[in-house]
């Protein structure tokens, strides 16, 4: 695994020469969690995520987009959001420029839903122009629960446990612990390296 920001282009150039075919662009979310999860939750698991899933691939790892499209929490305190238009032209101009470095495929990969319809229609818009691209959808297993219910604040509890404040919560948590949230983890990213396996195998 590759972070592109810490490369020279020199260097950029030497991991495309030796290979390195597969790009992961993760997308997150600023919004509203409840009082116990932070606003930034979607984002700090889409860092988490996107790093594990480059790492099993031996892919070039972008920087999280930390704002998408939240419109569904507009109305609460801290929510950010774009319209799907901007989430899906972001992520077709970022795929262009990396098509254009001699990256072969463009992993859109969010742990916000709010995203995925428009990362789905970025990915035909990259198809469309040529330009290889997938944006799995991670397995959250079979009883996620609400929003900033159990999934994902058994997630924060393993990633960023001093972020929670569980005195705090306005839902029901229970079964939510860090063993939990390594758990779901594990399997979130091994469904998601499985679907661009999949994709880069066509």
């Amino acid at each position: 695994m590759a972070e592109l920001e810490r490369l020279t282009g020199a260097a950029l150039d030497e991991q495309i020469r030796a290979e390195t075919t597969i790009a992961v662009i993760p997308f997150g979310s600023i919004e509203h969690h409840g009082a116990h999860l932070p606003l930034g939750a979607d984002s700090l698991l889409a860092d988490a995520v996107g790093s594990d899933v480059a790492t099993r691939l031996g892919a070039l790892l972008l920087p999280t987009v930390p704002v998408g499209d939240a419109s569904q929490h507009a109305a609460r305190p801290g929510t950010l959001t774009l319209q799907p238009d901007t989430v899906s032209d972001t992520a077709f101009q970022l795929g262009q420029s990396l098509a254009r470095a001699g990256v072969r495929l463009i992993a859109l990969v969010s742990t916000h839903g709010g995203n995925a319809a428009a990362l789905q229609a970025a990915v035909q818009r990259l198809d469309a122009a040529g330009i290889a691209a997938c944006a799995p959808q991670g397995d959250l297993g079979p009883d996620p629960g609400s929003h900033s219910g159990p999934w994902l604040t058994s997630v924060m509890l393993a990633l960023h446990p001093q972020l929670v404040r569980l005195e705090s919560a306005e839902v029901d948590l229970t079964g939510a612990s860090a063993e939990r949230g390594e758990s779901h983890l594990k399997r979130f990213v091994a469904s998601v390296v499985d679907q661009i396996e999949v994709r880069a195998r066509l």
